[in-house]
């Protein structure tokens, strides 16, 4: 197969990743067209490499040089508004879509505001925050196959949307080209966080500041101190596990999901002493402890604290931490 101009080969991916991690990818393309969806698969097929696609990389951890092809997502055809849905393209940035949304009259996101990324990977992470989960208002999801070629729409239900987990957790060769979005055009603030109980907003823009505000004050600005916001999911256990350990720590946090618990990551790591915690060229942010910053140009320092709060906690509370960043390599 003839190098392609679209395609760049040995691609440094340290301007792609929120951590800053210098590896290289064997081959990289900036994926804006059909054109280039089809440059991909066609690549993929012929010389049978790896691949990966990538958003903003602000949830993603390169564990060393990637010997294969990285796609970026920078598919941006599509941002419509059709009754009450909205139509928007992966490529897009979340936090612009969010303002798109509030401009227009469109609520429900607003507590999803100033989250870092692209709308592509909002629904693979099912991200959510302050008691929303876009989830919520995804009606379905436009995808094109890199396995077969083919162009597939996937409603809610086939998305498979759990707490930080969707279909394509598992299906990674699925690229979200289009979102639809499904909303309530009745401004109805959820202020279910406890940070939020007291707000009265007036409207939707008010509680977006707040919410920015809050935001600010106990996360770290990723393009300052180099993260990928929270490091581990909060754990979910049985009732018989929390019982147990209220026995020992009365004072744990803890909320109903379903029919199991779901325990606060974040008070585990402080009640641990490891808030604040270094290793090599990595630490446990002082403002929020599911916060790792990373100064190293390689994901060694990282990896290595990961594994070390994941052990203390394990040892300390027979709890296993779950990394919320998807690991490649």
């Amino acid at each position: 197969m003839k190098s392609q101009k679209n395609i760049s080969n040995n691609k440094n991916l340290f301007k792609f990743n929120s951590l800053k991690i210098s590896v290289y990818s064997k081959y990289f393309i900036d994926c804006k067209s059909e054109k280039d969806l089809q440059l991909s698969f066609n690549l993929i097929k012929t010389k049978k490499i790896p691949f990966f696609i990538l958003g903003e990389g602000t949830n993603v951890v390169f564990k060393k040089n990637f010997n294969g092809l990285i796609i970026k997502n920078s598919f941006k055809k599509k941002r419509q508004i059709i009754g009450e849905k909205i139509i928007v393209s992966g490529g897009y940035n979340w936090d612009a879509f969010v303002r798109f949304c509030l401009t227009n009259s469109f609520y429900g996101l607003e507590n999803l505001s100033g989250i870092p990324g692209s709308v592509g990977a909002s629904p693979v992470q099912n991200i959510g925050a302050y008691g929303v989960e876009v989830s919520n208002f995804i009606d379905h999801i436009e995808v094109y196959n890199l396995k077969t070629g083919n162009v597939e729409l996937l409603n809610n239900k086939n998305c498979n949307f759990n707490y930080r987990h969707s279909i394509f957790k598992e299906s990674k060769h699925l690229f979200i080209k289009n979102v639809f979005f499904k909303f309530d055009q009745n401004f109805n603030p959820n202020l279910s966080y406890k940070d939020l109980e007291k707000e009265k907003p007036e409207d939707v823009e008010k509680l977006r500041k707040k919410i920015l505000q809050i935001r600010n004050q106990k996360l770290e600005n990723h393009r300052i101190e180099y993260n990928v916001g929270s490091f581990f999911k909060n754990p979910i256990i049985e009732k018989k596990q929390l019982q147990s350990l209220l026995k020992t720590h009365a004072n744990l946090k803890f909320y109903k999901h379903q029919k199991d618990y779901k325990v606060s990551a974040a008070w585990l790591i402080e009640q641990a002493n490891l808030k604040g915690f270094a290793l090599n060229k990595s630490k446990v942010s002082k403002k929020h402890s599911l916060v790792l910053v990373n100064k190293d140009k390689s994901s060694n320092s990282i990896l290595k604290l990961s594994k070390k709060i994941k052990d203390t906690i394990k040892r300390k509370y027979k709890i296993i931490l779950e990394e919320e960043p998807t690991i490649v390599g």
